[in-house]
């Protein structure tokens, strides 16, 4: 019988980080999409779910054209995306605008493996802070890594509310 320490390195054995290609863009939609609408089903209602999931439409073109304003690494198993992070390294401040993980495989370490791999190629840039907007799902594991909380935000989208906790972590300590 194997331990779910001994699962988690299978899982991250068969994951290969790299950069988003354009053949990734649909798999990137349908991850975003069953993230928000699965994997964030115990943080939000539908209505939050649905305003959130409006945010960007599960179009590959979309998703493509967004390849092209952001640095996206994509968590690739199999030859699919299955999460990916997309980051704006301005210089000193990077902002990490998505981490998704397809949600039947969230909880096995692939959203931390994007982020050391963009947190690897910030720290080469020089970057000294990353910051990012976190749901309420993804804000426990960040404390856990190192990441400063700033506070809770509500964000109002055509009348619904979402809250959000923004994070950053320093670089360059």
């Amino acid at each position: 019988m194997h331990s779910q320490t001994d699962s988690r390195e299978v899982a991250r054995e068969r994951v290969h980080i790299v950069a988003a290609q354009p053949q990734h863009a649909a798999d990137q939609a349908e991850v975003f999409y069953q993230a928000v609408m699965q994997g964030a089903a115990g943080h939000y209602d539908l209505a939050q779910r649905q305003q959130w999931a409006a945010r960007v439409p599960r179009d590959a073109e979309r998703w493509a054209a967004r390849q092209h304003r952001f640095e996206v690494l994509v968590a690739e198993r199999d030859g699919r995306c299955i999460g990916f992070c997309e980051y704006a390294p301005e210089w000193p401040l990077a902002r990490i605008e998505m981490l998704y993980v397809y949600p039947s495989l969230m909880g096995q370490g692939i959203g931390s493996q994007l982020l050391a791999a963009a947190e690897r190629d910030l720290r080469e840039r020089k970057v000294r802070v990353m910051s990012l907007e976190a749901s309420l799902t993804l804000s426990p594991g960040l404390a856990r890594r190192g990441w400063h909380s700033l506070g809770l935000e509500h964000v109002k989208r055509h009348g619904i509310c979402l809250k959000r906790e923004r994070f950053e972590k320093r670089l360059d300590e």
